[in-house]
Order: structure tokens, then sequence, then C-alpha cells
């Protein structure tokens, strides 16, 4: 096979990050932003019209609700789409505590702060300033990569001007918005720390928001553990890393070692690995191997099901990783080995995969198992194994087994979109951005991509305004790990209690080839089938 360019193969590393921040993928390209935005502080509101201030906290006041409180706790039960699912999270859910928490609106007006002072790094009295780690995909477009996020600089822009103009701030305070621009082009560990360095030191954000995989494990630690600031990402993190950054790191998905966890606990009650002869290969990618030996095979062996064959493919620092692809295969082979857990990158599963079918491995004869782990969870990287692979890797690895939280492909199977999509889509686009249809195929992921800015939005005014008046570092973190119940993509459940993985409760999904849609993924026909079994997972 020709070799592809370096800065290709950065990129597809680069692409199998994102690919989680939406909730569904599609085929179509939006043009992205790609000039970092100039700091701009949006007008202070000065009229005495606000409520009355009070000093009680949010959680304490018991009087009688006022108007604005009113609005906030409408809706405090959504409609349970999924047929009962999660009733019981809704039913919990106290939407009335502030007002970021309407599914009617995505924030209410509120009374400002009582004597506002410059609290904490990035808090003035009339000011929070935010950063946004944004990675440019459109840099990759010339190189025939559609990758449909729509534009999230306008995305994260708009719902703080909502914050801004509709909703008085948060506590009176003014949100200022500063971009940092990477390219998944260049080495990730340089844009990383570049970015932090622009947002931490320079900005001084206060809470830095990520949409788009431009922060990895080296990022995160430079924003939460050595500056102290707190981060919300798309992006998983192993529990290294969450636990480092304290309080102060957020992610959407689980962890990457919670997502194995969650792989092989719901594989093994739900008797799939009963009888199996088992075998784990992973990439010696920085940060792969620690989450495959530190949690997915500990798991496997805690299970009863260790495996009989673990083989580390090398990358030679690269992204394309097939040093001992061939004898991993041929050892497989060799000891019968019937099910397979291959957290390979975006680039090396097909190789991967082909490789089987060419030694022999029949389809039906092998089920492969997934988490989130190197994102091999939805439609964007795993239709790759028959875009690249060809299709009797695609006939192989069809039926493949996936754990993790995202509910891909929901539009395909429901002609009710979640109150919380609705919200946030229409927000966005009666805000001036552009509207997305959550029912669309092709505009399904830059509708996915607005829910999740408008989640990470939402999660940080919330922890903010429950920090109280004047919010401290301490403040803010004993905010964040009482924030409880959140909003997410699809309003699959969510928490905030102290760092780790907001989605908590993972769904079995199944990889088809062809696609068992009436509607496929792209022209390869593939897709990832939801089975909608969402459960708990305790952390």
């Amino acid at each position: 096979m020709k070799a592809l360019p370096v800065r290709l193969l950065v990129f597809l590393a680069a692409l199998a990050v994102i690919a989680s921040a939406c909730a569904g993928e599609s085929t179509s390209t939006d043009d992205v932003e790609t000039d970092a935005p100039a700091a701009t502080e949006a007008p202070v509101d000065e009229t005495d019209d606000s409520p009355e201030p009070t000093d009680a906290p949010a959680d304490d006041v018991e009087d009688e609700p006022t108007d604005t409180e009113e609005v906030a706790s409408e809706g405090v039960f959504a409609e349970d789409f999924h047929g009962g699912i999660f009733a019981d999270f809704q039913a919990g859910y106290d939407r009335s505590t502030d007002p970021f928490s309407s599914l009617d609106a995505f924030c209410t007006e509120h009374e400002p702060a009582v004597d506002p002072t410059n609290s904490m790094r990035g808090v003035t009295a009339d000011t929070i300033n935010i950063g946004h780690a944004f990675q440019d995909l459109s840099v990759v477009a010339t190189l025939g990569f559609a990758v449909p996020v729509g534009d999230p600089v306008s995305m994260v822009e708009t719902f703080a001007k909502v914050i801004n103009e509709q909703c008085g701030g948060i506590r009176g305070r003014q949100l200022v918005v500063e971009t940092a621009v990477t390219s998944p082009l260049a080495d990730a560990a340089a844009e990383n720390t570049r970015a932090c360095i622009e947002l931490t030191e320079d900005f001084e954000s206060a809470w830095i928001v990520n949409a788009t995989g431009g922060v990895n494990a080296t990022g995160a630690l430079c924003i939460a553990e050595e500056h102290e600031t707190f981060v919300s990402s798309s992006s998983n993190l192993a529990d290294e890393i969450m636990e480092r950054g304290g309080d102060r790191i957020l992610t959407i998905p689980l962890s990457q070692d919670d997502g194995n966890r969650a792989l092989v606990r719901r594989a093994a009650s739900e008797g799939v690995l009963d009888g199996k002869t088992i075998g784990v290969v992973y990439p010696d990618t920085p940060g792969i191997p620690e989450a495959v030996e530190g949690s997915l095979i500990p798991e496997l062996e805690a299970a009863g099901f260790a495996p009989v064959v673990t083989e580390v493919i090398g990358c030679e620092g690269g992204t394309s990783c097939a040093t001992g692809l061939i004898e991993a295969v041929t050892k497989l082979k060799s000891e019968g080995v019937d099910a397979v857990f291959p957290p390979l990158n975006i680039l090396s599963l097909p190789a991967f995969v082909a490789e089987m079918a060419n030694q022999g491995f029949a389809p039906g004869e092998v089920t492969f198992f997934q988490s989130a782990l190197n994102s091999q969870n939805g439609d964007l990287v795993s239709s790759k194994v028959a875009a690249n692979g060809g299709p009797e890797a695609a006939a192989l690895y069809n039926g493949a087994v996936i754990v993790d939280t995202p509910y891909t492909g929901l539009y395909q199977v429901t002609d009710t979109i979640p109150p919380f999509n609705d919200m946030c889509i229409n927000t966005y686009a009666d805000n001036g951005g552009e509207f997305h249809d959550f029912f669309s195929a092709e505009e399904n992921t830059p509708s996915g991509m607005v829910t999740s800015i408008c989640t990470l939005m939402r999660v940080l005014a919330r922890a903010m305004y429950h920090a109280g008046d004047n919010p401290t570092t301490e403040s803010l973190a004993e905010a964040v790990r009482n924030l409880g119940p959140v909003d997410m993509n699809a309003m699959i459940p969510g928490f905030v209690d102290g760092g780790g993985g907001m989605m908590a409760w993972p769904q079995t999904a199944t990889w088809t080839s062809p696609c068992e849609y009436d509607v496929a993924f792209d022209e390869n026909d593939t897709c990832v089938v939801s089975s909608g079994n969402f459960e708990p997972f305790e952390r």
C-alpha cells in the first residue's frame, strides 16, 4: 500500500478524536472559520430594572419564586421519547435551581451578584473570560476529508451572546470569549501547549471549552494541573489525567478506562463472551497501552475472560500502525481466537481487519468488541473499515459490538426530536446561526455539534452560577462536585459530580454492513445500529 503523507497521518489521528463530539455523522462538508476572533467584551447592562438582589445561595431560597425562577423551572420532566428508559433520571432533575436548566430556553434573566469583585483569575466584577480551544478541521478539506461539524466558533460565540444579551450574563457578569486555533496537521503536543498558554496565561481564562478534539492529555494537564483552570471537553481522557486535573476536568464521554470497564461488564452480563477465546490487539500510541493494560485487560481477567492473545502493533512514532500486524493476526488464527478487542485508530483498524480476512477468518467466525477508545464507537470512524479495508473486511467486521454513550442513528428511528436538542438547535438558529436539521442525514452531525456546545456552555454557566456572587477556584470546584444532572445530546442521562465523564449511561450498539437502517451512513452502506438499552454505569 502506498505510504500516506505524514501530515495526512497526523490528521487521521485527530479525526478519530473529534468523531465523538457529535450525536451522529454524515458525509457533507461545512466550512469552518479558520481565523481566531479577537477577544470582545459585550456591554454590561447598566439598567436598574433587575429584580432586587439577594444574599441567599440559589439552593437555599425558600421564598415565593420570582417570575424568572418560574420560567427557569418550566419543563421539569422532559417527554421521554425513549419509551420510559430515562423517566427516573428526569424525575430527579430539579430544573428550578438555576437559570440555565430550562428546556424551553437556553437561559433566563436572573438577579445580578451583590457587590461583585475581581474574585479569581478570569473573573472581574463585570466579566468572565471563557476560552475556546478550537481545532480547525477545515484545513483538511483539500485532502478530500469531509468533517461536517458546522461552525463551532460561531456556536460558542452565539451561546455566549445569548447569555449576555438575553439573560444578563452570569449573575450580571458578561462573558468574553477568546478562541485559540490549532491545526490537526501540526504536532499535537506542541499545538496543545501553545493553545493552553494562549488561553491561560495570555487571555487568563476562567474556563475553557473544547468540542473539536483539540485538547489531548498534554493540553488537559497544561490547563487543569499546571494552570489550575477549568476545562470541559467532548474528548475522553484516561483516569490518570482526570485524577491529576482534579475537579477541573470535565468530559462528555466516559473516561477511556471507564469506557473499557463498561464494555467488558456489559458484554459479560449479556453473555456474549461466554465460551469465547479472546484476543486483545492494540497500538503502541502513547496513552493507549496505559488504558488497555490498566483497565481493559484487568477487567477481562476479573470477569473470568482472560485473553489468550495480547499483541501490540507498532506505530513507529506515527499514526499508521503496521509493525507486527501480520504476525499478530497469525497468532490470533493459530490460537483459535473468536472474540477480538482491537482499539486501533481510524487508519489502522481497516488494515488489521483486512489482514484477518486475508488470513482466512470468515464472516461470523469472530466477533469484534469496541468502546470509545480511539473513537471506534460511531459511524464516522468505523465506516472506514469498509471504505479502506474493502468488502471482505466489512463482511468480517459486520456485527461488531459497541458499548458507549452516544446514541448514534437516533434520527433514523424516531420522529420526535429530543427537547434539549430542539431547544439548542433553535436557539442557535434564532440568534444568527445556521439551522441544522436533526432529522437530515446530511445535517445530523452539525446539529449534534450545536447540542454538544450547548451542553458545554450550559455546564460552565451553571457551575459559575452556583459558585456564588464572587466565585473562586475553590467555590467553582465545589459547584462542579455538586452540579448533579445535566442535559446532553439525545437527553442521555448525564451527571457532573466532581470530574469524570458526564454521560454515565452507556448502551449497546452494533456495526452493520450492509446497514440495517433504511438510510446508510455513506456510500459504503454501513451504520452503527443502537439497541437502545441504556443502563447506568457505576464509576
